[in-house]
């Protein structure tokens, strides 16, 4: 591994991976772009001009090799040229998005969590979810040395969590299959990965970061708390919404777990309907037991 080895969180939607991508990007030695892979590589399409750039760019891996950064399917193999374009168009976007990285972690100096001094080693971190962790050995071979964090949370809680803004317990449930089968098949294959479960975060949050900076490389203790982010809108007024900004909110590491519940998925478990809590019995038992969860009876 060299001190500019890339970091790529694996993640599922609603598993917790926002407070451990801010605890990498709280280092020093990080850097990132704006967004997770497949919202850097794969935009939705807008009328701007960096997004239509982009598009445009997707556009000849897509006749070539269909549409491998969806992160609604599994992907397919990518070949020399799909992987020279994601290398490409992720140091592009990361150079983009240097000065929001320096603002991020000049606040985090100002509230004495971080360092005041920069890094020069700049450590790419790309967060990589759902469908799209499928790529996580072709993401090996770009980039040799690269290390791997993959965030596992109890199905119970990633179901109805994502139920309850809208999604379908029939596609849940084959990409939380999909999810950790792919987990235990890289870490099978020696894959420089290491597992966490957003449980253990949340019972202690430090102790968690600290062994993630260890695998990754980072020296750990140079950096105190981070930063967590969220959309204020914006109103003119009228009260018509007319844009968002970013707004920061300051944690040291040991107060994190004060904003992370711990009955988080028993608080879920006991949302769900009995025949859903049947169809997670019965479709994720087995990850649920290699994770180290254990598989509750079904519910009725």
């Amino acid at each position: 591994m060299s001190d500019t080895s890339p970091i790529f969180i694996l993640g599922l939607q609603r598993g917790g991976t926002n407070q451990l991508l801010n605890a990498l990007r709280s280092h020093p030695d990080t850097v990132w772009p704006d967004g997770e892979m497949h919202e850097v590589l794969r935009p939705r399409p807008a009328a701007r001009a960096d997004v239509l750039q982009t598009l445009a760019s997707y556009l000849p891996t897509v006749l070539r090799s269909g549409d491998i950064m969806n992160p609604r399917q599994p992907p397919g193999p990518l070949r020399p040229r799909d992987r020279a374009w994601i290398a490409r168009e992720l140091a592009r976007a990361t150079a983009r998005n240097l000065p929001e990285v320096r603002r991020y972690k000049r606040a985090l100096a100002a509230q004495g969590l971080g360092p005041s001094f920069p890094s020069g080693r700049g450590r790419m971190l790309v967060k990589a979810m759902n469908y799209n962790i499928g790529l996580a050995t072709e993401l090996d071979r770009i980039y040799p040395g690269a290390r791997f964090v993959g965030l596992v949370r109890d199905p119970y809680g990633i179901c109805e969590s994502m139920m309850a803004r809208g999604a379908d317990p029939a596609k849940i449930l084959p990409l939380y299959r999909y999810f950790g089968e792919t987990l235990l098949r890289l870490e099978a294959r020696g894959l420089p990965l290491k597992v966490v479960r957003l449980e253990d975060m949340i019972t202690d949050f430090r102790k968690t970061v600290d062994e993630v900076f260890s695998l990754c490389g980072l020296e750990p203790g140079v950096t105190q708390g981070l930063c967590l982010q969220s959309k204020e809108r914006i109103t003119d007024a009228s009260g018509r919404v007319v844009g968002t900004r970013k707004v920061d909110t300051f944690h040291a590491f040991d107060r994190v777990n004060g904003h992370m519940r711990e009955d988080v998925n028993d608080t879920a478990r006991a949302c769900l309907a009995p025949e859903v809590a049947g169809m997670i019995q019965k479709n994720c038992a087995a990850i649920m037991e290699r994770f180290g969860y254990l598989a509750p009876k079904a519910l009725g």
